[in-house]
């Protein structure tokens, strides 16, 4: 049973491609009137086996009718559409001629003529074919009892009133057709509005999901940063560098009042986050002392906006681990630059992250990296939500296979103004 359940499928089913979605009705309904035709074929052909004296003239009418049933299936299948819906109503209407006019011509045949009309309205879009269609079954259902007398009786056959039924049955056909592809138009408008707003929906969650989430991990980081700033207060204090620690506490107190305001913002104007990152190596200057320099420049920014607090941890990363223990003059260049994407690069001739991970594994402890992997979580958000290349990217530098600093870069998404 199941298997002639999934061979009815397939036939049913044949013609049917997702380039034709309109089509599929049709399609599936034709295919259904070729399986109907098909099954009384088997059995008139069994009932004349045993019945009819004349089997081998119905074996000829039934072979055509297989010729034809192949035909429109295999024309279905190649996306011969319209074809196969011609093929078929003319077949039908040749099928009646030959039984009203010589088969059975006494028992009224001609009038399956009504159907062959609204059969094509059904299955045929182009109203030109349909009314052809029309326009020949009311002939050959007239033509006969001009050419046959005493058939039938002389006022029944009245061809303004034949024609009249004709034309009467197309036009209410048509009619509700109209009406009803009104209606399947509009269901498919509201279909396809409430589906655009499902959509629309779905982003939106999906948008305020990612602003909830990359809220939380920039409110998780700035404790992190504020306790980091408060260590190296300390630090001053304890070496009683009394101005330094003042100073300090004012550019810090004007660095958190920045992070706390740009906290709740997505993107930020490029210049404040320049501004901030200033600030911030300012007070770290002043931890590090005159042997440290850095140097923040830009080129094509204008009118940009950034994701707010996304450096920051990377400069961090790149004092702590590549300049805090390294002798000399510590060296550090931030650099944005804007082509068909922003790319920013840090970049420090500190002492690499193989010296840095060995010092780490001597004193017994590790700079647990939070911000970067909170950056991380942010970064692969923004990606999903503005849907463009964003990551970044670390590189030791070698001379001569000796480090001579790391550089990092971070490609983020960006708006623009104008």
């Amino acid at each position: 049973m199941t298997k002639i359940k999934k061979l009815y499928k397939q036939l049913i089913n044949t013609g049917i491609y997702q380039d034709n979605k309109i089509e599929h009705k049709r399609i599936r309904l034709l295919n259904a009137f070729c399986l109907t035709w098909f099954v009384f074929l088997i059995f008139f052909t069994a009932f004349d086996y045993f019945f009819a004296e004349t089997l081998i003239e119905g074996l000829k009418v039934r072979f055509f009718s297989f010729i034809t049933i192949v035909s429109i299936v295999f024309l279905q299948k190649h996306k011969k559409l319209l074809l196969a819906r011609i093929l078929f109503i003319l077949v039908l209407i040749f099928v009646i001629f030959v039984f009203a006019n010589f088969v059975e011509s006494s028992i009224l045949m001609e009038n399956f003529y009504f159907l062959c009309p609204l059969i094509a309205l059904v299955l045929i879009d182009n109203k030109w074919i349909t009314l052809l269609i029309m326009v020949l079954c009311w002939g050959l259902y007239y033509i006969p009892f001009v050419i046959t007398t005493g058939l039938y009786p002389e006022k029944t056959m009245n061809p303004i009133l034949i024609l009249s039924i004709f034309v009467a049955s197309y036009v209410i056909l048509n009619y509700s057709q109209s009406l009803n592809r009104k209606k399947e138009i509009e269901l498919k408008k509201n279909k396809q509005d409430l589906e655009a707003a499902y959509k629309e929906l779905e982003l939106s969650k999906k948008n305020e999901l990612a602003f909830l989430q990359l809220k939380s991990l920039k409110s998780q980081m700035n404790p992190h940063f504020i306790f980091n700033s408060l260590n190296s207060i300390q630090d001053l204090i304890l070496q009683q560098n009394t101005d330094s620690s003042y100073d300090y506490v004012v550019l810090f107190s004007q660095l958190v009042r920045n992070t706390l305001n740009y906290s709740n913002k997505n993107f930020i104007a490029i210049d404040k986050e320049l501004e901030f990152l200033e600030i911030y190596l300012q007070l770290e200057k002043l931890r590090f002392e005159d042997d440290f320099t850095y140097t923040i420049q830009h080129t094509n920014t204008e009118g940009l906006s950034v994701p707010s607090l996304i450096v920051q941890p990377f400069i961090e990363n790149a004092l702590i681990h590549g300049l805090l223990h390294k002798t000399g003059k510590k060296e550090l260049v931030i650099d944005f630059t804007f082509t068909d994407h922003l790319l920013c690069t840090v970049t420090d001739n500190g002492i690499g992250r193989k010296e840095a991970k060995k010092i780490q594994e001597r004193q017994g402890g590790h700079h647990e990296s939070f911000a970067l992997e909170a950056i991380q979580q942010r970064l692969e958000i923004l990606k999903e939500q503005y849907g463009t290349v964003v990551g970044y990217h670390i590189q030791d530098l070698y001379d001569n296979k000796f480090a001579i600093g790391t550089k990092v870069e971070i490609r983020m998404p960006y708006k623009k103004k104008y």
